[in-house]
């Protein structure tokens, strides 16, 4: 996460923590069920301070963050308090689990206290940072951010793993933009971390566009395959003497796979209105792109997006990024879908 997104974070808080009382929400929530402890008092019914929390909860608009800024808002203590974690857990508190109101009332006042020290923590960082944050260069062009990981089988090792993957994402990025009158030279590199190495690429809006599509497509393909492969593996344990079963499913999860890239294809050619006839060289490099940036994220391999804010216009309209925003969104909950499946079924193997 670079400056400028951190910055950006805190009046994010702002506006989402602050201004919305999410605080003072669940403190009302908090007080009443505190009274349910006290043997003298007459208990009251906490459901209007719960629907108060709640409709405060589901507004909070996780989707104007990156992935990196979920993060860091996690070791604030503020993510898992908002958004429909935050009301899944509250549930829990309040009726899933056997009811101990001395337990919830203290576990309430704990995630407050909690939000409060993120609160505080975050005022403190955007007052170190005033005046010392300039506009990064992409949001100053109008463009999107796409944070690329190269994570576990993606997964970049040595000079030999940089050469293969700078390939195969020169064709990723080549393949896009030429669908959109673009050339490779287009897609920008404006930076990169080291450890799990990230790559930092500046797209105009509308490559960004396509790629999100032929990810949330592949992800979902990625669902498919790995639930098809997940049985395949069920019944290898039951250790029948035919295995058949087994590697029919395994050719099955082939098949979807590449059925599922000619499907993504298909959709992209047409979102990106390409002319069979006309543009078969477009074509043909973007169906390329849509095989390679699939096995990319069957890989293991992340792609984030970071979309700088839109000025509102007088008359209130909505974001022209709010579609991206959105699909970014889906993105980053199917890939946390996936990772805990991954690991669910790398244990089940150990």
């Amino acid at each position: 996460m670079n400056v400028s997104e951190l910055y950006a974070l805190t009046y994010w808080i702002d506006e989402e923590i602050r201004q919305t009382e999410v605080v003072n929400r669940y403190q009302q929530l908090q007080s009443v069920i505190q009274r349910h402890t006290q043997p003298n008092q007459q208990k009251a019914s906490f459901e209007q301070e719960k629907e108060n929390l709640f409709s405060v909860l589901k507004d909070v608009a996780l989707e104007k963050l990156s992935k990196d800024q979920i993060t860091f808002l996690e070791h604030l203590g503020i993510a898992e308090a908002v958004g429909s974690e935050g009301i899944s857990s509250v549930e829990d508190l309040l009726f899933r689990n056997v009811i101990d109101v001395a337990n919830t009332a203290q576990k309430l006042a704990n995630r407050i206290q909690k939000i409060n020290e993120g609160l505080t923590k975050s005022h403190k960082i955007q007052e170190g940072l005033e005046g010392c944050v300039s506009y990064e260069e992409y949001e100053e062009s109008d463009e999107v951010l796409m944070r690329v990981s190269f994570t576990k089988r993606a997964a970049i090792s040595n000079i030999s793993d940089l050469k293969t993957w700078g390939g195969i994402w020169y064709e990723i990025g080549r393949g896009i933009a030429m669908a959109h009158d673009s050339s490779p030279e287009d897609v920008r590199v404006i930076g990169a971390t080291k450890g799990s190495i990230i790559i930092e690429l500046a797209v105009a809006a509308s490559v960004a566009g396509t790629a999100s599509t032929i990810i949330l497509s592949a992800l979902k393909v990625a669902d498919k395959v790995l639930d098809i492969r997940k049985k395949a593996e069920e019944i290898r344990g039951m250790k029948l003497k035919n295995d058949k079963l087994a590697l029919d499913l395994e050719k099955e999860a082939e098949n979807e796979k590449e059925s599922g890239i000619k499907d993504i294809s298909k959709v992209v050619i047409k979102k990106c209105s390409l002319n069979a006839k006309q543009e078969g060289d477009k074509i043909t490099a973007l169906e390329n792109s849509v095989k390679k940036l699939v096995s990319f994220i069957e890989d293991g391999g992340e792609v984030d997006f970071v979309i700088p804010e839109d000025e509102e216009s007088e008359e209130g309209e909505i974001s022209r990024n709010e579609d991206l925003r959105l699909a970014f969104q889906e993105i980053r909950q199917l890939e946390s879908k996936l990772n805990l499946l991954t690991e669910n079924s790398a244990q089940q193997s150990e």
